[in-house]
């Protein structure tokens, strides 16, 4: 019974919520303001900043692509947060790991970040041969912040459009992964270069193919959730889960395009346990078949699910 409930509560409800400015700004504190888009609120450690016009310039164009989809005019502030201020104003270690607050906030890397220089020196020691296809999207160096920054910007970006209507409210973390990897296929498609794109492809099936992950102690979407911050502290066991997530959402892309990744967002919105109280697992499998079928469902599968 209580399923039939929860699909009414759903087509019922309207997913548009009124709400006020919402950015937070107690970490703003100390960050100089830059004057570089009339789009958003920009925020950095450095006063006169280098290497992030291409970030902005590629946030703007996701704006206005995200805005139309989701018939928003979405708030934000960006801050670029060098090594050594990262946990002062960031969210969680290591410096340079993109993130998204609840209450309006993108927080990226300025300069080498260390999570980048992490992925680059353990790459370094692998023979051209091997990294040429990396080097010609990330230069000879491999400046890897060209995805850390660059791309999963627009990944977070997809997180704050969701944020913004369910605040912390969330089933699970893995849907809302899932939604963040959308959202960085659907923008970096829609870039008018497919450098970003081309980018995130190259070094995530990179990541795959070498399959260099190590032991990984936790591989499927239930322990993605019961497990969810051990999962975060442990960065390649992390790294692996989105790398699964972002095959998933490129191909449900591929095939369902812009209107299922508003779909998407709705169905988020409605199931949000602050409306309609904690889904099961039964539960939640029955709504995702309601909302979007049986093979949709199936591409959600993980391979390694226990």
């Amino acid at each position: 019974m209580k399923i039939y409930i929860l699909v009414l509560i759903i087509l019922v409800t309207s997913c548009k919520q009124v709400s006020s400015e919402w950015i937070d700004r107690t970490k703003h504190e100390g960050l100089y303001k830059i004057d570089f888009s009339n789009s958003f609120k920009i925020l950095c450690t450095a006063e006169n900043p280098e290497n992030i016009k291409s970030t902005i310039n590629n946030l703007e164009e996701a704006k206005i692509f995200f805005d139309e989809i989701f018939d928003e005019d979405l708030k934000f502030a960006v801050l670029f947060v060098d090594n050594p201020n990262w946990n002062k104003y960031a969210f969680s270690p290591p410096p340079g790991m993109p993130q998204a607050h609840y209450q309006g906030n993108i927080v990226l890397g300025l300069d080498n970040s260390v999570m980048a220089m992490r992925a680059e020196q353990g790459l370094k020691q692998l023979p051209d041969s091997i990294l040429g296809t990396l080097k010609q999207h990330f230069g000879k160096e491999l400046n890897l912040d060209l995805f850390y920054r660059d791309a999963l910007s627009l990944h977070e970006l997809g997180h704050l459009y969701q944020f913004f209507r369910t605040e912390n409210g969330t089933q699970r973390h893995w849907l809302n992964e899932i939604f963040g990897n959308l959202c960085q296929v659907a923008a970096a498609k829609n870039l008018e270069t497919q450098d970003v794109f081309n980018r995130m492809d190259v070094y995530q099936q990179f990541l795959i193919n070498a399959n260099k992950w190590g032991e990984l102690r936790f591989k499927s979407l239930e322990q993605f959730e019961e497990d969810y911050f051990e999962v975060l502290k442990q960065g390649q066991n992390y790294g692996w889960y989105q790398t699964q997530f972002y095959l998933k959402a490129k191909e449900l892309y591929i095939k369902f395009g812009d209107d299922f990744l508003n779909k998407f967002r709705d169905f988020l919105i409605d199931i949000n346990p602050d409306k309609v109280g904690r889904i099961n697992d039964k539960e939640l499998n029955e709504l995702l078949i309601k909302n979007f079928g049986n093979k949709v469902v199936k591409i959600l599968e993980l391979k390694n699910d226990r």
